[in-house]
């Protein structure tokens, strides 16, 4: 069969829910026969297989998919793929990014991102990475501060309200531009005179959580500074 002839084959055994067939027939074929378009069905027919274990189904998805993103990153349904099985593994920061992209390359278009359901999607992740941001924001501002008073309130999605007994501030905190390393934070203080001090900080580390803890971090270094400063 050509090339042709296989891509199509596999399309009508992927509508007809052979997903297995699919896996055999591709993985039979030689490495040079194992074209673009073929390895990303072998991928999608991994990513909806029920059949065996669904975690290492999953895990080759993402592995074959990484192996054609040279060829897959500027298409539409490699990035969707890749985005959606990052999604399926709770791996949020990862899948985010993808469908940032989908969002940022068909801006212009807005039924395909809405045929893709592409804001759900970016919804839904956001609001899992606030709340393991959560998870971290007090226990690091905790223990880097060595402020065992610390209080969290008025929590609205990536904004909350944050108060530190030990300096007597204010803090206002907002999480934005979440990535698989981190994210980008923005800190507002407010001294008890009222005066105000603002910081956007980067989080980068190898982690989501870590990236977090980075930014979190610096911050306190800046707080201890302009804090002794302020009260000179």
């Amino acid at each position: 069969m050509t090339n042709e002839e296989l891509v199509a084959k596999t399309e009508s055994l992927y509508d007809n829910g052979e997903y297995n067939q699919i896996i055999s027939l591709i993985q039979s074929l030689p490495k040079e026969q194992q074209t673009y378009p073929l390895l990303f069905m072998l991928a999608l027919a991994y990513s909806d297989n029920i059949d065996g274990d669904d975690e290492e189904n999953k895990r080759q998805a993402l592995k074959i998919l990484k192996q054609i993103s040279d060829s897959g990153e500027y298409d539409i349904k490699w990035l969707y793929l890749i985005g959606k099985t990052y999604f399926e593994t709770n791996q949020e920061e990862y899948a985010i990014e993808y469908f940032n992209r989908i969002n940022r390359i068909y801006q212009k278009d807005k039924e395909i991102a809405s045929l893709m359901n592409v804001q759900h999607f970016i919804e839904s992740c956001n609001e899992v990475l606030y709340e393991r941001a959560l998870a971290v924001i007090f226990i690091t501002l905790k223990e880097a501060s060595k402020d065992d008073n610390i209080t969290i309130n008025n929590i609205s999605e990536n904004k909350l309200a944050i108060f530190f007994p030990k300096y007597n501030i204010k803090l206002n905190m907002e999480i934005y531009n979440l990535h698989r390393s981190g994210a980008k934070l923005l800190f507002e203080i407010i001294y008890p005179d009222n005066y105000t001090q603002k910081y956007d900080i980067d989080g980068d580390a190898n982690t989501y959580e870590n990236g977090i803890s980075d930014a979190l971090n610096k911050f306190v270094n800046i707080i201890n500074h302009e804090f002794s400063k302020h009260c000179k």
